[in-house]
């Protein structure tokens, strides 16, 4: 019985020798595409440089597609561009009927294509966040502020629907982060490019501390696709001015800084490398340099919390404090005592319990804005973005209030603020106990993201948040972390 022979495939495998000259056909048609394309442009008045660029770019997005485009590497895209390209300071097409801002149109792109994924690819799939009791609860608690107030969110329908979309897209980006990082080596790239790219933030606030001039007011001259937008003098208190940096307010600036520093501390103990040491001396620096209460307030947190889970570990390292407490000194003179006039019990109830307008003290904000709560729906408050302040540009708008909570509770009334409450205490508690239960590296990390997810949530009593979109997304993808430190099927 003779055995035939499998007819040979006529198409050529990838690694052969025909495989590699149709890439280099391929190649060399594509160059000679944006050859003409350039010659184009320049007929029609575009810079040559930008087409070549694009040309460039596409090449080298091609080459080494399986690393670039990978998931990890778009959500690394993502933070990259929160952290560097100021929010509401830059747009890439003005004029548009949409700001199309560069953070935007990443996030949607991204997740776009994870949604085609999610559902053409079986390797892609959706993790649980374990977070979705609560998400549920605050989001029929939204759905109800709405339904019964139709009164008032017709009557600003465009704006409701812009809040909606800014929130829900944060609970994307959770969902996005959960399914995405494994907890190791890809958690920890995440990690190093959040806090890397913190503390070139915070060398820039350093020197908008000491100069006035804010580095990221000039990355139209990087950048000729973002278009810059004023957003007025910068502000002083102290020895220095109030740095704003890539964020919308110093208050927001500080908040976010502090959030990377506990993460610092867990890459060095993980790796045993003095930078991210070094680098968390830097965050602490560039907090103050923010002159914020409110960074300060939630530094104190962040060390409360190491003091708490890591007592001996932090006793070992007592001098380094002490080191920092030198630097901070000689570097930003004058700003710990500034610090300490400012955080002055007395000084601060004083302060805050004086009528500012528009905005009042925060003390002062709490008896008017419960009394406002209890007047109208106190389960399902106002209606979800329909409290419009002062500070948006609208004449006789409601008070500014800077406590995150106390708007919520307008907003959205006792269910939404409890279920926002039982979120972020749901993952505080979880990786407290990850923390304690746990040794090593894991132990670090449960702990380090417990400090900056309890700092979030007590800070919010001090400032509106949300009204910040860049240290808002860093607090949800930080959510996303700590899913991923204590899920237990990852490797």
């Amino acid at each position: 019985m003779s055995v035939r022979a499998a007819p040979v495939s006529a198409v050529s495998p990838p690694g052969s020798a025909e495989g590699a000259r149709r890439a280099e056909i391929s190649l060399w048609a594509f160059v000679a595409f944006a050859v003409l394309l350039t010659l184009a442009a320049t007929q029609r008045g575009i810079s040559p440089p930008v087409v070549l660029g694009a040309a460039v770019v596409g090449l080298v997005i091609v080459a080494y597609q399986r690393y670039l485009l990978s998931w990890q590497t778009l959500l690394g895209a993502i933070l990259v561009v929160i952290l560097f390209i100021p929010i509401r300071r830059y747009t890439v097409a003005a004029g548009a009927p949409i700001e199309l801002e560069p953070y935007r149109v990443l996030i949607a792109v991204v997740l776009g294509c994870w949604f085609l994924a999610l559902a053409a690819d079986p390797d892609v799939r959706w993790r649980k966040s374990g977070y979705g009791t609560p998400i549920a609860v605050l989001w029929l608690g939204i759905l109800c502020s709405l339904a019964m107030n139709l009164g008032r969110v017709n009557g600003m329908s465009e704006m409701v629907l812009k809040q909606i979309t800014f929130f829900g897209s944060y609970f994307l980006i959770l969902c996005f982060v959960t399914s995405v990082v494994r907890r190791g080596v890809s958690l920890d790239r995440m990690l190093k490019v959040l806090v890397g790219g913190g503390a070139i933030v915070a060398i820039a606030a350093l020197y908008e501390w000491r100069s006035g001039i804010n580095l990221f007011n000039g990355l139209g001259r990087f950048l000729p696709f973002l278009i810059y937008q004023d957003i007025g003098e910068a502000m002083v208190r102290g020895t220095g001015a109030r740095a704003l940096g890539s964020a919308q307010h110093p208050i927001a600036l500080g908040a976010a800084l502090v959030m990377l520093l506990p993460i610092s501390i867990y890459l060095f103990k993980r790796t045993q490398q003095w930078i991210w040491l070094a680098c968390g001396g830097l965050l602490t620096l560039g907090s103050l340099a923010t002159g914020s209460r409110t960074a300060a307030i939630m530094l104190v947190v962040v060390f409360a919390v190491f003091a708490w889970q890591k007592r001996a570990e932090m006793m070992r390292m007592l001098p380094v404090w002490l080191v920092l407490l030198v630097v901070i000194q000689g570097v930003m003179p004058g700003t710990l005592a500034s610090f300490k006039f400012i955080l002055n019990p007395a000084y601060m109830i004083q302060e805050q319990s004086t009528e500012m307008g528009t905005g009042s003290g925060r003390i002062a904000d709490v008896g008017p804005a419960l009394q406002e709560w209890g007047a109208g729906n106190p389960f399902f408050g106002q209606g979800f973005g329909t409290r419009v302040t002062s500070q948006d540009g609208v004449e006789g708008g409601a008070q500014i209030l800077d406590n995150q909570w106390l708007g919520t509770l307008l907003e959205i009334g006792a269910v939404g603020f409890i279920a926002l409450m039982w979120m972020f205490f749901r993952a505080i508690r979880r990786l407290a106990r990850r923390a304690r239960t746990t040794t090593g590296a894991d132990s670090w990390l449960a702990t380090a993201l417990c400090a900056s997810v309890l700092a979030w949530t007590l800070g919010l009593f001090t400032y509106d948040a949300f009204a910040f979109i860049q240290v808002t997304f860093f607090a949800f993808v930080l959510l996303g972390f700590a899913t991923v430190a204590v899920r237990e099927d990852d490797a």
